[in-house]
């Protein structure tokens, strides 16, 4: 894919290429994180903040092993390292998806899935930014 981004799309920049094949490797673990809330809470009827935080656990693990793999190409052997330091950055992640997705159904009365949206592209930001300099830098 980056080869794509470099020569026909002639995005020359490293980091702009990366990021782009970070969103495109970040819709497995979201399209995870989205189903078992979803999934969690409509159909077995678990309260949507303890959803949120169950599909974020399992999503994680998704998360990293796919941006390990495909958009970092990260070979480090550091596997316990690597993810703990992840899933910290993670759960940062998730205090501010639950801020954003609690305060956008709690006091505007948005779906709770269309606040997972917003929350989601907010934390997308920040993932990246850490993740590349933190835990796939890190740990090479």
């Amino acid at each position: 894919m980056d080869k794509i981004l470099k020569n026909t799309f002639k995005i020359e920049s490293f980091v702009l290429r990366q990021f782009i094949i970070y969103g495109f490797v970040a819709l497995i673990p979201t399209a995870v994180d989205f189903f078992l809330l979803y999934f969690l809470t409509e159909i077995l009827g678990i309260f949507y903040m303890v959803s949120l935080v169950a599909a974020f656990i399992l999503s994680s693990v998704v998360s990293y092993i796919s941006h390990k793999k495909i958009t970092f190409k990260n070979e480090s052997q550091k596997y316990i390292a690597q993810f703990s330091n992840l899933f910290v950055i993670s759960l940062c992640g998730l205090a501010i998806n639950m801020g954003v997705v609690f305060g956008l159904v709690e006091f505007f009365g948005l779906w709770y899935i269309f606040a997972k949206v917003v929350a989601a592209m907010i934390t997308y930001f920040w993932s990246f930014i850490i993740n590349r300099q933190v835990t796939f830098k890190k740990f090479q």
